[in-house]
């Protein structure tokens, strides 16, 4: 683990349980999800199963300042059923966000939009930041069109080294989108009033309750 690392940050939403991922987080299931190419490509990552040593190196490098590592799990049996990354440059007041749902049963119930509420919240209200930055292949033309329609727009393109690929170059497309577009989305904090989550545990006051 990195020297003085943040703390452990926590959002409940209606259906999952979005939490800093820690040593013993690590399981069996989760060193198979990046044996596909295709997942390993959603995190730019070399294809291949890992270890529970992996893992657990992996988790280290996050130091939960500026590099933070999430897992996604599904309520009420507290099962990890995938990972957030966010990077976050502070000089430019901008983040990056990606995303790995691991097996195909579980894609499709809420855990991308859900997550994305209380994180992309979290980054612009509680972390102050301005731009959600980030890059979808030039041919996910579906992808492309949903963030276009949230409030993205293309800031440009390249050809990008892909780990996924044996460094094989593939068209990306460079997208951003700006705080004040976010503030008009339904699940912002701005629209619907109320404070964003802080993923902090309360303060123990130590008082007992009457």
């Amino acid at each position: 683990m990195l020297a003085d690392p943040g703390p452990t940050l926590r959002f409940e939403t209606a259906d999952f349980i979005v939490r800093s991922l820690v040593i013993g987080d690590e399981t069996e299931e989760w060193g198979g999800w990046l044996e596909d190419p295709k997942r390993a490509a959603m995190l730019n990552a070399i294809p291949g199963r890992r270890s529970l040593a992996d893992l657990r190196k992996y988790i280290s490098g996050f130091d939960r300042r500026d590099r933070h590592l999430f897992g996604l799990f599904l309520k009420p049996e507290n099962r990890l059923i995938g990972i957030r990354t966010v990077e976050i440059d502070r000089k430019r007041r901008a983040f990056n966000v990606h995303m790995l749902v691991g097996s195909s049963d579980d894609w499709g119930k809420g855990s991308a939009d859900q997550s994305t509420g209380v994180l992309i919240d979290w980054l612009y209200e509680v972390c102050d930041l301005l731009w959600a930055e980030g890059t979808v292949l030039a041919q996910n033309k579906k992808m492309i069109r949903y963030l276009l329609d949230s409030g993205r727009s293309i800031t440009g393109n390249g050809m990008t080294p892909s780990a996924a690929f044996d460094g094989k170059l593939i068209d990306m497309v460079l997208m951003k989108r700006h705080r004040d577009i976010w503030r008009k989305d339904p699940r912002s904090s701005v629209l619907r009033g109320v404070p964003a989550l802080t993923g902090l545990e309360p303060p123990q006051t130590g008082l007992k309750p009457s």
